[in-house]
């Protein structure tokens, strides 16, 4: 073993990432997004959960006890409509309903001989958001006892909770969790095969056959998208088996809609894998681009940080990503039971990406064979 040797073989290393500017650029540049992104996402904690408050209260003893809400957990918007706030929630547009009635205050405060008979509030609960909902439970107790500890002569508090899909009203965060990583692991696997597939076949020789032959791009492109179309239903039915089986995650809508959602995620991957191999020469190149999909995915898409908590200029980037729609639809209908006429617009949205991915992929192999 000589060291001069050593020295040569990492000198013609670093000549060849020198002429490699991807894979320099890959090996500078990604980690530091990769970091920025994680600080932003899993920095800002568990926060802005959307709750509506109504607050009924004839006295002043609710308005003091919406005081002292941690304004930075919790995000308030004030409603006087109880059902249209019931709705917002049922709806998905807020974590939670919390309700002072007009007696609040007098249930609290007793006047005269009445003995204190103690003050109830309303709390109406989307437990399916399983990493929010606990948050607006502990805010509202922590928001009591603060108040509490300044009054003499207070009677208790009680907090009446109703449930806005009671089928789920004991989910769980392994409930909300696994709808996520369903998506997720469709993506990375068939973004990476097709990839993989895709390269291949060209370092092969396997395309450029084809192109001779009157195989057009578009059936190409719909050919890739009916195999793992079919693999996809296959990956489905699988995930959702150990799911329900080994996990016991909660299943209360239809295991075919929500197996229809994971299809379409896949769709949407592997049109993106198409698209992507486009500008890949080799397989070590479409390697590459994994972690430029993976890390946006796996970070803004709603699996670990709930998207109210992302940072304002994140939750964007958060929409433009397939499985962010995947992972919201998954969870709709498993966890809330919504049916297809309630998620319409969701199966629009991934229809919509696999049909512009699979239009960018067409057009792609157009320019390589000419």
């Amino acid at each position: 073993m000589k060291l001069p040797r050593i020295l040569a073989i990492s000198k013609k290393q670093f000549q060849t990432l020198r002429h490699d500017k991807r894979t320099l650029a890959l090996m500078l540049i990604a980690p530091i997004l990769a970091m920025v992104v994680f600080g932003y996402a899993f920095g800002t904690g568990n926060k802005h959960a959307k709750v509506m408050v109504i607050n009924q209260d004839c006295g002043a003893t609710a308005q003091k006890i919406i005081d002292h809400f941690d304004t930075d957990t919790l995000s308030i918007t004030y409603n006087n409509d109880t059902a249209a706030a019931k709705q917002s929630v049922r709806n998905g547009n807020a974590v939670a309903a919390i309700i002072f009635p007009p007696s609040f205050t007098a249930d609290s405060h007793p006047v005269g001989p009445r003995p204190p008979q103690g003050a109830h509030l309303e709390l109406y609960l989307d437990s399916t958001e399983a990493q929010q909902a606990p948050l607006v439970s502990s805010q509202i107790a922590t928001a009591l006892q603060d108040y509490a500890k300044d009054q003499e002569a207070v009677s208790a508090f009680a907090v009446d909770t109703g449930y806005a899909f009671p089928a789920a009203k004991n989910a769980t965060f392994i409930d909300s969790f696994l709808p996520g990583i369903m998506a997720f692991a469709v993506t990375l696997f068939t973004i990476l095969l097709t990839l993989l597939a895709f390269v291949g076949e060209r370092t092969s020789g396997t395309m450029d056959r084809l192109r001779i032959t009157p195989v057009t791009e578009t059936e190409i492109v719909l050919g890739y998208e009916l195999a793992f179309g079919i693999i996809a239903a296959i990956q489905a039915s699988l995930m959702l088996l150990v799911a329900t089986l080994a996990y016991h995650v909660l299943v209360v809508g239809s295991i075919w809609l929500a197996a229809l959602i994971v299809i379409l995620v896949a769709v949407d991957a592997q049109s993106l894998g198409i698209l992507l191999s486009a500008a890949a020469q080799r397989e070590g190149q479409a390697v590459q681009f994994l972690p430029i999909i993976i890390f946006p995915v796996f970070l803004l898409s709603g699996i670990f940080v709930p998207l109210q908590s992302l940072p304002d200029w994140l939750r964007p980037l958060a929409y433009i990503l397939p499985p962010t729609w995947g992972i919201q639809g998954l969870r709709d209908v498993m966890l809330r039971g919504w049916e297809i006429s309630q998620i319409w617009p969701i199966l629009l949205v991934l229809l919509s990406f696999a049909i512009v991915f699979s239009y960018l992929s067409i057009v792609g192999l157009k320019r390589a064979r000419n």
